[in-house]
């Protein structure tokens, strides 16, 4: 079965919505970075940054981690379909994990829902983020029309923190977080108001981490660029 990262019913992005991609990871497992990785003959940053501008995201953030990275992202994304959109967020919290990245990369982005993905976890699944799409367009439009203002701060699956949507309001709690040491981002998760997205068959594969040259290999021999 091959991998597709995008699949032919991608819901159109009507609102300006904004994606974070995180690829500043240590990939101290891959023994390279996983960013740089070539796929289809083009590292996975770029691949995965294409996609997410075709979808229609209006910017797309890529936590770069630490900031020589920054140089060498943007001249791997020269010249990409992505490269007018494309914002970098070197972390402020040097060395403390994706709570970092997570707290870089919205602390950049505009006011309200950002779809977030790892550049580890690249089958993205365009059936699962137009449910959450969808689902950011209700809870926006049930708080505008009650008055309430009540949000849920993340849009997610069960037991998984990324391929998700975050708000940017939680850019101070992720601050005060990463301050005191707590950089598990499961915890943190399991202390913001929440709307759950139930997965579909066939999307398990969306979390899928690539971790391992071996398991990259299985992937890059089962994606397809379509």
């Amino acid at each position: 079965m091959s991998v597709r990262m995008i699949n032919e019913q991608a819901r159109p992005i009507t609102r300006r919505r904004h994606a974070l991609l995180l690829a500043g990871g240590q990939s101290a497992r891959m023994g390279s970075d996983k960013a740089m990785l070539a796929l289809g003959g083009k590292p996975l940053l770029v691949v995965l940054a294409e996609r997410l501008t075709a979808l229609g995201f209006t910017y797309l953030i890529v936590a770069v981690g630490a900031g020589e990275r920054e140089a060498i992202y943007d001249e791997a994304l020269s010249g990409s379909s992505a490269t007018a959109r494309t914002i970098q967020a070197v972390d402020q919290f040097p060395g403390c994990g994706p709570l970092a990245g997570l707290h870089a990369g919205l602390a950049q982005a505009p006011d309200g829902y950002v779809f977030v993905i790892a550049c580890d976890m690249p089958a993205l699944s365009a059936g699962l983020l137009g449910r959450m799409l969808a689902e950011a367009d209700r809870v926006e439009a049930e708080s505008s029309s009650s008055g309430s203002g009540i949000q849920p701060d993340v849009i997610r699956v069960p037991d998984q923190p990324f391929h998700a949507l975050y708000h940017t309001r939680i850019v101070p709690q992720l601050a005060q977080s990463l301050a005191s040491g707590e950089l598990r981002v499961m915890r943190l998760l399991n202390e913001l108001p929440t709307s759950w997205v139930e997965l579909e068959e066939g999307e398990q594969s969306a979390f899928d981490n690539l971790n391992t040259p071996e398991a990259f290999a299985r992937f890059a021999a089962q994606w397809t660029n379509c």
